[in-house]
């Protein structure tokens, strides 16, 4: 995959399922379907690499680490882009049912991968301020999906905006 251009996160109740969208550069979009077990799993994963963060790491009490992670976690939202409407002229296969992945953080970017029932594998990185643009909208159309997942970042608390998340 070339370079990220943006990533997008919708809610589909006909298929109970978010679909994410990743544009590329090059203009071509992958169209991935998240399900609500894979995102519960893959919540932890996210989670982790924040926790894990040397930062954080030297924090004991885990109220102050919690505040510390909220800040950085809103700090970075508040940086994000999430007005700019989507790439239209790309080509894209999928949607795409992610049925696996994995996430490897990196001093600064943090891999992921995710698999798909079809075989494919779909790869990007992120840095940072992305990370938590991702888990934002994670936490955001899952709260609009009504999933239930309790998933937080931090203490901070999420305002859900309405209609397609993006990132540009």
């Amino acid at each position: 995959m070339s370079g990220l251009h943006q990533l997008t996160m919708s809610y589909t109740a006909e298929q109970d399922r978010i679909l994410f969208r990743i544009a590329t550069t090059d203009k071509t979009e992958y169209r991935l379907w998240l399900t609500r077990r894979f995102v519960h799993m893959l919540w932890g994963a996210l989670r982790q690499t924040f926790e894990n963060d040397a930062e954080l790491k030297r924090v004991v009490d885990k109220e102050v680490k919690d505040a510390i992670l909220g800040m950085q976690h809103q700090e970075a939202v508040q940086k994000t882009d999430f007005t700019t409407p989507p790439v239209a002229d790309t080509t894209n296969p999928g949607p795409l049912l992610v049925t696996g992945g994995t996430v490897n953080p990196g001093p600064e970017l943090t891999a992921i991968k995710f698999k798909t029932s079809e075989g494919t594998d779909v790869r990007f990185n992120l840095n940072k301020q992305l990370m938590h643009a991702f888990c934002h909208l994670l936490v955001s159309t899952s709260l609009r999906a009504e999933w239930k997942l309790d998933l937080s970042m931090g203490d901070a608390n999420v305002v859900v905006p309405q209609g397609e998340m993006r990132i540009h």
